[in-house]
């Protein structure tokens, strides 16, 4: 198995770039892995996706250079390792609040004796040379998402978490944990000290940090707080931004009117 390109962009210090999907479509997810992006999530929390569905947008990606990387319902270590076994070559896992929900992650990912992760990747298999299982370890990455107010107060104990690779924020769960509304507010004082402290507190372990950048400048805010990963675009958002530029220039163009 060839080494992880994610982890060769860091090895460079480079910066990862990164599109969301629903896994509903295989189509949009080639189509999106030929851009250029360097890695894709696929989103199994918050969209209708199903095992199905993942793989075959792993297996969409197979002919694309991009890293096909799953973020799961939830910390399941049966699914976290059917996952792994279609081809994905990184897990995100929701809500990590404490160190011991972050080494039960970490475990899923990895075979033993750095893991309970069980062996039969049927499609990430290399055909018995033994190099899958040898490398798998190392070249699989591992996203804990920091979402709640739990998780900021254990942040130092979540990011020594042996064999955890990055801290990706959660800002909207953040926001509502700390009593606050779902939003990705970054030029408000306290959720770019939350950030801040959650990028010191992976380098401070020599791990990575990630977060969404989704909005106009949020990819400079990002990089001038010394993010790793971003998370640059979303599937849904990208269709309904399109259509709607396509639609308002259509209108404005045949003088219509929008329906009532």
């Amino acid at each position: 198995m060839t080494a992880n390109p994610i982890r060769n962009r860091w090895s460079a210090s480079e910066t990862v770039l990164d599109c969301w999907v629903s896994g509903s479509s295989v189509l949009s997810t080639e189509v999106i892995g030929r851009l250029g992006f360097d890695s894709i999530v696929i989103d199994m929390q918050h969209t209708m996706a199903e095992y199905r569905d993942v793989v075959t947008s792993i297996i969409a990606l197979t002919a694309t250079p991009t890293v096909p990387i799953v973020r799961v319902p939830g910390n399941d270590h049966l699914l976290i390792g059917r996952v792994l076994d279609a081809g994905a070559r990184g897990v995100m896992c929701p809500m990590i609040n404490n160190r011991a929900e972050a080494e039960r992650f970490v475990g899923a990912c990895r075979y033993s004796p750095q893991g309970r992760r069980s062996f039969g990747p049927y499609r990430a298999y290399d055909g018995g040379s033994g190099a899958y299982f040898e490398s798998a370890n190392t070249d699989i990455v591992t996203f804990g998402q920091i979402e709640t107010v739990e998780a900021m107060s254990n942040l130092d104990d979540i990011a020594a978490t042996p064999g955890l690779d990055v801290l990706f924020v959660g800002p909207a769960d953040l926001s509502v944990s700390a009593g606050g509304k779902p939003a990705m507010a970054y030029t408000d004082p306290v959720v770019a000290d939350n950030h801040r402290r959650i990028v010191e507190a992976a380098h401070k372990a020599g791990k990575k940090a990630g977060m969404l950048a989704l909005g106009p400048g949020d990819v400079e805010i990002a990089q001038g707080w010394g993010m790793d990963f971003l998370s640059i675009a979303m599937e849904q958002r990208l269709v309904a931004v399109g259509a709607a530029v396509a639609l308002g220039h259509a209108r404005k163009v045949v003088g219509s009117s929008q329906p009532v």
